[in-house]
């Protein structure tokens, strides 16, 4: 005796159930698109509404042991919660336009379209309301906006230098800090100004009274009062933007803060926050394993590997981790596993159960490092090239050996 099956079908409209290819029982929603929203929404979820219980049982009372399920959302509640018949995933296209109209469950295709779409229409709106809610993507672009200060306040560090050097140009000799030297430009101008007493609030004493020195036999051209002004506001802009750059930073530490405790206590929070705008969202760098998370960043170096079967990078953005380029370099690709090892439950802490167990990673992490740092204390041996001999010409055909 062959076992009876049949297909479970929820749409935002009904509750349906076919057989045979005729329809078994439906169950409509009410005809509001809020109440048809929140009970789809709900399924979407993987929650089970009393209308798919009620359906699923009556199934199972008329004797169907195997149901196929659409949306398969939901296809874990149902085996939980109903043992008397087995479920899985429907894999075959139904037409539920037909099913509606033949069987008068609405009055016609169109009709149909346009309750379907209004209920569609409330789904996509309600998703991007909470993608925009969620402070993940608030990171994401605050980290963009933190790359893009960086690049202007390069550029304007860049501009400055190469005019005031036309000026001064033993001060970048000496002054080697971008806001330092923006700062001796914007406060004094000219290199007649410069005052060794002013100047030991920007730099360290020895450095002040160098370029004092250096200022008073520099080989530079003069700058008219009108240069002298320009010049001094390019550096203030910069100044502005280095200060815009330090409360971005402190922005994005306090959201890592409250978002993203895990990581921040593991990566730092300005590294963790590049890790999950470099991802798309916390989300995606929850689901990454430990070994692309190791490599994010190193996209080029990577492909490359693939393409030449040399130099697999060992790690990417995880670089800027003290724990990583402040380690021997033949011990940098252990400690960037390690760590990319802890970011990813991190990430999945901070992302499915909120947790703050930082302080516990950060803990089990640098004992980790310990460990590598001890056990591999002296590099490895250099591996000799292997000497590659060069293929003797064969001999001509007939072509005798002299004695």
């Amino acid at each position: 005796m062959s076992t009876r099956s049949a297909i479970l079908v929820v749409n935002p409209l009904a509750v349906l159930a076919l057989a045979d290819g005729e329809l078994k029982e439906a169950k409509l929603f009410p005809r509001d698109p809020e109440a048809r929203y929140e009970r789809f929404s709900k399924i979407m979820k993987g929650e089970l509404i009393e209308e798919v219980r009620e359906v699923a049982l009556k199934l199972t009372s008329d004797g169907f042991k195997e149901i196929a399920i659409a949306p398969s959302a939901i296809l874990d509640a149902l085996s939980r919660e109903i043992r008397e018949a087995s479920f899985s995933e429907l894999d075959e296209p139904i037409d539920l336009e037909e099913v509606f109209v033949k069987n008068g469950l609405i009055g016609s295709v169109e009709e149909y379209r346009r309750e379907l779409k209004e209920v569609i229409d409330k789904l996509v709106a309600e998703e991007l309301k909470e993608a925009v809610a969620r402070r993940d993507m608030m990171i994401v672009h605050a980290v963009h906006v933190l790359e893009d200060l960086d690049k202007q306040i390069n550029m304007f560090y860049t501009r400055c230098r190469e005019w005031y050097g036309l000026h001064f140009p033993e001060l970048a000799e000496i002054v080697d800090d971008l806001e330092d030297y923006m700062r001796i430009v914007a406060e004094f101008g000219s290199r007649r100004n410069l005052d060794e007493k002013r100047l030991r609030k920007i730099v360290d004493p020895k450095k002040a009274k160098e370029v004092v020195e250096r200022a008073e036999k520099s080989v530079g051209a003069d700058l008219s009062p009108e240069d002298e002004e320009q010049v001094k506001e390019i550096a203030r802009e910069g100044l502005r933007l280095i200060e815009l750059r330090k409360e971005q930073e402190r922005y994005i530490e306090e959201l890592m803060s409250a978002e993203a405790p895990n990581i921040s206590a593991t990566a730092g929070p300005i590294l963790g926050a590049k890790l999950i705008s470099m991802a798309g969202g916390l989300e995606k760098l929850a689901r990454l394993p430990a070994s692309t998370i190791q490599v994010l960043g190193a996209e080029k170096a990577l492909f490359r590997f693939f393409r030449t079967g040399r130099g697999a990078p060992k790690h990417g953005i995880l670089f800027q981790s003290p724990l990583v380029h402040g380690s021997p370099k033949h011990l940098r690709g252990k400690i960037a596993r390690a760590l990319a090892a802890t970011i990813a439950i991190a990430a999945k802490i901070d992302y499915f159960t909120r947790e703050d167990r930082g302080a516990e990673l950060r803990e089990k992490l640098e004992k980790r490092v310990q460990e590598i740092r001890e056990k591999y204390r002296k590099p490895p041996p250099k591996k000799k090239a292997a000497r590659r001999e060069k293929p003797r010409r064969p001999r001509k055909p007939g072509k005798k050996r002299r004695e």
